[in-house]
């Protein structure tokens, strides 16, 4: 059965064009395909654009230039079109937050206080008040450069353009290759020479036609740059090997270099495929090849080493996740792989049966020798999938199958390659037709998903700085309700009182502790659902009352240790907003999950005063034993309590109420949760002044 339904959704994502894009794909797929069989059709396209002659080096240029460009603002189009203006992917979000500030010079930052207002949890946290990116810096440090001059969002276009380029050289070095071509570039009249133009042409048209590098160069999500840095890091490697030259060198360290910075398991993979590449060059045995490679490469190792060190104080621990990788869907994981295997052969060429070309020069003895580091790469980046930290394609509705990107231009060369080799005797023609299919496969085939991500949530960015502006909000507080709108909002320069300081609205006390430390400032809460964002003012409902409620599930832990925590909704009604924070242990240890204890005051440190802490837990008789303990730095923990989870059915403790000193020489306080033996539930934490 389980094959039946793959099969049933492979066959419905073929459908007629469902939007103007599509139905323009279509349209240029048919022209195309004329061309491709009529007599001079080809040659009558080239010269109209100018780019016939493959020998004449200035038409060489413009060829690139004018695809480059193109390419760029068809990744702009999806920009405008399928994701409506700014960054959509959940993860965008932190790498757009994490660019802003890199912009301002930091890699991490004082999120303030409380500081569940400003934290969401795809940031790292040091205790007891620095966050920084948990991300790796690579994509945002590109990000920054865009934020400096005021548009971000080209960044990715600007990628597109530079992909191109690099898809084309990278195609001529390996033609070169496999055709043991003269080591010289000045032989353009060479058959060799003109054969290698032809593919690398192709394999450009199928880079600028491939939907699932334009998502990724239009979205702010680094698995396009990151192909641009793979592909780079080869082509360079093979001109090295044919040319001897070592500068070239320096080129493919430092793209390796930022892809440290950006992915190290994929950084790993493209080092073993240079390494192929140059590992019988008699130039990259001596120590100047080695000291340009280490040069190269060496900003990208100190921008990792950096960003390490501000996430968790130590220059080689990276940041962990904030939660588990998901389990796979139903199928199992082999079914998951599967469908990856899918959404891939659709990312190379819109088309699954075209994409399977690129397995063609793997049977030219000649070919198959010249494509071995590329197809080592390809396999590596499939492997890496299998590391912890990485997730196969989670459901068969996902656009693309994003982990396996940095290799989608390889691809295109060996997809180019097999084009060539089966079409030898048209092989114009038989380009022309293969870009027609490739088009059409996303008119048809390829477009549902992608207009899958237009639709997708609100439809539209969480956070659209126009709708400040027609609502006339210039400065004060704007509370988000999801952590995405936070991110694309949230800038640590700015205060209340010179700009827009956005918040992330907690529901409970977090937000009128926020509202009163700032001075009580304009204060609106930011609505993306329904058919239009919306601002409206927002004011704390419980004002001057003087115990403080604190839910547990609104805190994003500060640390964690021997398992997780995890909002979820509560299973009795009892708890407060009907939800709860469930700690549960990752094996026989104990799980220690560290939450802030906010100290209400509207002073800076807070003043020294005795408080009343009262934690309410929830019982679900699951079996667990729960302690939890109030603990001020520096010093011992000033309170502590412990519970068993035996309650049948689910019911609410109040856990005795204790008097604590907080503030003064105590700014911080924190609360402590271990689990042990099972998951233990907490809802809330009162404070009320003695």
């Amino acid at each position: 059965m389980r094959g039946l339904d793959h099969a049933a959704v492979w066959i419905g994502s073929w459908t007629r064009p469902a939007d103007t894009p599509a139905r323009v794909a279509l349209g240029v797929a048919v022209v195309l395909l004329v061309l491709a069989v009529s007599r001079g059709g080809p040659e009558w396209l080239a010269s109209l654009i100018d780019l016939a002659h493959a020998a004449d080096r200035s038409r060489r240029r413009r060829f690139l230039t004018v695809t480059a460009f193109f390419a760029a603002f068809l990744s702009l189009g999806y920009v405008a079109i399928y994701l409506r203006g700014g960054p959509r992917a959940p993860e965008a979000a932190t790498y757009w937050l994490q660019g802003r500030v890199l912009s301002h010079g930091h890699l991490s930052w004082a999120p303030g206080e409380p500081n569940a207002a400003f934290r969401i949890r795809d940031l790292a946290f040091q205790i007891p008040d620095r966050a920084a990116g948990a991300r790796p810096p690579g994509y945002p440090l590109l990000l920054a450069f865009g934020f400096l001059v005021g548009a971000p969002m080209l960044v990715g276009p600007l990628v597109a353009a530079a992909i191109v380029a690099a898809t084309w050289l990278l195609a001529h070095e390996v033609v070169a290759r496999a055709t043991d071509a003269p080591a010289t570039h000045d032989a353009v009249y060479d058959p060799v020479w003109g054969r290698a133009e032809v593919i690398a042409r192709l394999a450009v048209g199928f880079s600028v036609v491939s939907a699932a590098i334009r998502y990724h160069t239009a979205d702010a999500v680094p698995e396009g740059a990151e192909a641009l840095a793979v592909t780079t890091a080869l082509a360079c490697a093979f001109r090295v090997r044919r040319t001897g030259e070592v500068r070239w060198v320096a080129a493919t360290g430092a793209a390796i270099g930022w892809l440290l910075a950006s992915s190290p398991a994929c950084a790993v993979v493209a080092c073993v495929s240079v390494a192929l590449v140059l590992a019988r060059a008699p130039v990259a045995r001596s120590v100047r090849c080695v000291a340009w490679a280490c040069a190269g490469a060496l900003p990208g190792v100190v921008l990792l080493l950096a960003a390490n060190r501000a996430a968790t104080g130590h220059l080689f621990m990276l940041s962990p996740p904030a939660l588990p990788i998901a389990a796979v869907t139903s199928g199992g994981r082999w079914g998951a792989w599967l469908r990856l295997a899918r959404v891939h052969l659709v990312d190379i060429a819109n088309l699954e049966p075209l994409a399977l070309l690129a397995a063609v020069p793997l049977f030219v003895p000649k070919e198959r020798a010249a494509v071995s580091p590329l197809v080592v790469a390809i396999v590596g980046m499939g492997l890496a999938q299998a590391l912890p930290g990485h997730a196969p394609v989670a459901n068969d509705a996902t656009a693309t199958a994003a982990g396996l990107i940095p290799i989608v231009p390889l691809e295109h060369v060996l997809l180019a390659l097999g084009v060539a080799r089966l079409g030898a005797r048209v092989v114009v023609q038989a380009s022309f037709g293969a870009i027609a299919a490739a088009v059409a496969g996303f008119a048809v085939h390829g477009a549902r998903a992608h207009e899958g991500i237009a639709s997708a949530g609100a439809g539209r960015p969480r956070f659209e700085p126009d709708v400040a502006r027609e609502a006339n909000v210039t400065n004060g507080l704007l509370f988000f309700e999801d952590d995405e709108g936070f991110a694309l909002a949230y800038d640590p320069t700015v205060s209340a009182s010179h700009g827009i300081l956005a918040a992330r609205l907690r529901g409970d006390d977090h937000d009128r502790l926020l509202y009163d430390r700032l001075g009580r400032p304009p204060s609106h809460r930011y609505v993306s659902a329904g058919a239009r964002p919306s601002i409206g003012a927002w004011a704390p409902f419980n004002t001057g009352s003087d115990m403080w409620r604190f839910e547990a599930e609104s805190e994003p832990p500060a640390a964690q240790l021997g398992g997780f925590a995890e909002p979820i909704a509560a299973d009795s009604r009892c708890a407060s907003d009907a939800h709860v924070l469930r700690v549960s242990p990752a094996g026989a240890a104990d799980a220690v999950v560290t939450l802030e204890l906010p100290i209400p005051s509207t002073t800076e440190p807070p003043d020294a005063r005795l408080w009343t802490v009262t934690p309410r837990v929830l019982e679900h008789g699951g079996g667990g034993d729960g302690t939890i303990e109030v603990v001020a730095t520096p010093g011992p923990p000033l309170a502590v309590w412990t519970w068993s989870d035996i309650a049948k059915p689910p019911g609410c403790v109040e856990l005795p109420g204790k008097q604590v000193e907080l503030g003064g020489a105590r700014p911080h306080a924190w609360l402590v949760i271990h689990a042990h033996g099972g998951p233990v539930m907490v809802d809330r934490t009162t404070l009320r002044p003695r």
